[in-house]
């Protein structure tokens, strides 16, 4: 007979269910996230076609970017750069988050700075 348990096994979050929750909490407090694609496609014809920039964050939300991660993992070395590079050069600031709480949480921050 099974025992039953009041607490879950533990889950394991993967980045699309970051991603996920993240987008769901933007467009809640009305943020119009827009995914920025990267990678290698193949055409209609056949052709390979290379798309985007390597490590830049995953959305660009209107004043700010977001790059989501799975908990416990962490930005390539080229992600670091990119990051770098909008949030010096360019002065946007760039969400890195692994769960829609710490979205929430920076998001408090950047809304506040903003006021």
């Amino acid at each position: 007979m099974p025992r039953f348990r009041l607490t879950s096994e533990k889950i394991r979050l993967s980045e699309n269910d970051v991603e996920r929750a993240c987008l769901d909490l933007l467009r809640l407090k009305g943020y119009r996230p827009q995914r920025l694609q990267v990678g290698r496609f193949k055409t209609s014809d056949g052709r390979w076609i290379n798309v985007g920039e390597p490590g830049i964050p995953d959305y660009c939300v209107p004043r700010f970017y977001v790059e989501t991660k799975a908990p416990g993992h962490s930005l390539s070395e080229i992600q670091q750069v990119r990051i770098m590079e909008l949030e010096r050069s360019w002065n946007v600031p760039v969400a890195v988050v692994d769960s829609v709480e710490a979205l929430a949480r920076w998001l408090e921050e950047f809304e506040q700075k903003s006021r």
